[in-house]
């Protein structure tokens, strides 16, 4: 893959023009995206439907199920749209393929990453955004550089440099709010939906309307009830894909910022402007 051949203007993005980027690429790739998406939202969805049916208390669960999926999806997006951006054609198949070479070194990276956000979340409560913003570029580093496994913390560590970590930190403390807003948009309107459509409430009609205490049912919906949870994974699921590709554009900024891309481009123009001039 060669900088030249890259597809998008190579240039310094805010999380802003990453994020209007992700959207772009989003409407661009939807045939790919919406074939990655139903690989993995699909069986997590239903995976928490069948579990919080059949046994109570799966909130915590629920959680392990999506962070299982997304990266999954993460790692696919990834080895699917990484070569595409370099101007090389790739297929859902393709990066199924590429996935499953490196499935050994992704699963024992994906563990690590995600006990340490586990750990991290529940010592400092805030959701492990310190962790993520060092290593949550693994699956670009992993599968589309092809670095080799003991080469991945070198890697990320290079990317974290040259004020990239503090870089990443603001830019997704961005990306999560924004997906937070998405999501909890969209289960107002799945709520309203099936409420007026279907007279089946899932949520707040439910709690609203409970002679019990308020907190008691939310608590009692959002632990036990299948629906509540399915609903939640959904609207989770639904945004996921822009916010990490808009994630992935993070990381191919990083790259334009250290390598300095953008000045690589312009010495080329440069120097082919200056031997047209000679001739």
């Amino acid at each position: 893959m060669k900088v030249e051949e890259c597809i998008v203007t190579v240039e310094r993005r805010s999380m802003g023009g990453c994020l209007d980027l992700a959207f772009v690429f989003a409407r661009e790739f939807s045939g790919p995206l919406f074939r990655l998406w139903l690989i993995c939202a699909v069986p997590s969805c239903v995976l928490v439907w069948l579990l919080a049916s059949v046994a109570a208390g799966m909130l915590l669960w629920s959680i392990v199920i999506f962070l299982f999926f997304s990266s999954v999806f993460s790692s696919l997006l990834v080895a699917c749209i990484g070569p595409q951006v370099f101007g090389v054609p790739i297929s859902v198949r393709a990066s199924l393929k590429a996935w499953r070479k490196r499935f050994w070194a992704w699963l024992l990276l994906s563990f690590v990453m995600r006990f340490m956000q586990t750990i991290t979340g529940f010592c400092f409560v805030f959701p492990s955004i310190f962790v993520t913003s060092y290593a949550g570029h693994m699956p670009e580093v992993l599968l589309l550089e092809q670095a080799p496994v003991n080469s991945v913390t070198k890697r990320l560590s290079w990317l974290a440099g040259g004020g990239g970590y503090s870089r990443n930190l603001g830019r997704l403390m961005g990306l999560m709010v924004f997906w937070a807003v998405l999501s909890f948009g969209l289960f107002l309107i799945l709520d309203f939906l099936a409420t007026t459509l279907f007279n089946s409430p899932i949520f707040f009609k439910i709690a609203l309307d409970s002679s019990r205490s308020t907190g008691d049912v939310f608590s009692q919906l959002l632990y036990d009830d299948p629906k509540v949870l399915t609903a939640i994974q959904l609207t989770i699921w639904l945004p996921y894909p822009v916010i990490r590709l808009a994630w992935f554009f993070c990381y191919l900024d990083q790259r334009i910022r250290n390598e300095c891309w953008d000045l690589q481009l312009q010495f080329g123009v440069e120097a082919a402007r200056l031997e047209e001039l000679a001739v």
